[in-house]
């Protein structure tokens, strides 16, 4: 006896259309990912890579913890498929306090807190205007690789990948999508991901539907420490370091409201080294090795989208802000479970 499995046409080829793509081809239904320039090429290549399950809210946090969890499993088996290290790795982060406000407010979280003294002796290199830093439990990968590693995996499963391919338009049949078409094929569909970044409502609006998601910019740099190790990843506010295996360190955390504009600006950057430099002052002699830029796909209320919306067969899987990475493999799992319901 044959089971007739899904097609489905999942549209962008960042982590979130990769991991869709992985998930699904694994459960052996008919995937075709297509993507309109590189595999990873936007905000997902250029992220720092850091998973850390800190959300704004106690709802956001348990869905990145719930993510986070799946990591382990999810990281053996792509790694497996695909013949690639994505570098994972698991390791303690500290989340820096300057004021007794900030401290009670972190204290009043929970997790092992960490006065002035314990801080500095944990991380040598911290800024001594601290009053301490909060211990967290978090993970760490080279995104590019995590991507292309998820790609691979769905390959090996049987999924088509067309890089370079953008989905021009659609036919629909009475209320639903039959085929998405491009500028050289089109592909029959049962089913239409679009996991398209911020340019999700310009994809989902030749389908005639309308999602309120938006683009932010993110900008990073890569600081060469001179010989500094950073055993910790550094964050506060809304801005981080993250050590990288080639001894490099990231600066990142800008959010800027600039259209599609994704260029790396002076102020912008410089906003990064002098975070950089007030928590880690010996950083202030570190060479700028590079700079960069990626747009995350914001909405109104900043909760993620995933779920069908206009069209019964049309899944919408965007919005996952600053946490794209970190909530791949959740999206992944809940449009499995919107398919195969």
């Amino acid at each position: 006896m044959s089971f007739y499995m899904p097609r489905v046409v999942v549209i962008g080829g960042g982590v979130i259309g990769c991991a869709i793509a992985e998930r699904l081809s694994l459960e052996r239904h008919h995937v075709t990912l297509l993507e309109r320039d590189q595999l990873g090429g936007r905000a997902s290549g250029a992220a720092a890579g850091e998973l850390s399950p800190l959300s704004g809210t106690a709802q956001a946090e348990a869905q990145a913890q719930k993510s986070l969890k799946m990591f382990p499993d999810l990281i053996e088996r792509i790694e497996k498929d695909s013949a690639m290290n994505v570098e994972y790795h698991v390791q303690r982060g500290l989340l820096a306090a300057f004021t007794q406000d900030e401290a009670a407010d972190l204290q009043a979280n929970g997790g092992r807190w960490l006065d002035a003294d314990e801080s500095r002796k944990a991380e040598p290199a911290l800024t001594s205007d601290i009053v301490g830093a909060s211990l967290l439990e978090h993970a760490h990968l080279t995104p590019p690789r995590f991507v292309r590693a998820l790609a691979r995996a769905a390959v090996a499963h049987g999924a088509e990948i067309h890089e370079g391919m953008p989905a021009s338009g659609f036919d629909i049949t009475g209320r639903e999508i039959a085929r998405v078409v491009t500028p050289s094929a089109s592909f029959d569909a049962d089913w239409v991901v679009i996991a398209a970044g911020p340019w999700s409502g310009e994809v989902a609006a030749g389908a005639g539907v309308s999602i309120d998601v938006r683009p932010q910019r993110g900008q990073l740099a890569a600081l060469d420490p001179s010989g500094l190790i950073l055993t910790h990843s550094i964050f506060w506010a809304s801005g981080y370091l993250v050590p990288k295996g080639d001894g490099t360190i990231i600066a990142g955390g800008t959010e800027e409201d600039s259209g599609f504009d994704d260029r790396p600006t002076a102020e912008g950057i410089a906003s990064l080294l002098e975070l950089a430099k007030r928590l880690v002052p010996s950083l202030a002699g570190a060479a700028l090795q590079r700079v960069w830029a990626g747009l995350r796909p914001v909405t109104p209320d900043g909760q993620p989208i995933v779920a069908t919306v206009g069209l019964p067969n049309l899944i919408i899987a965007t919005g996952h802000h600053r946490k794209g990475i970190l909530l791949a493999p959740l999206a992944a799992t809940t449009v499995s479970s919107i398919i195969n319901r």
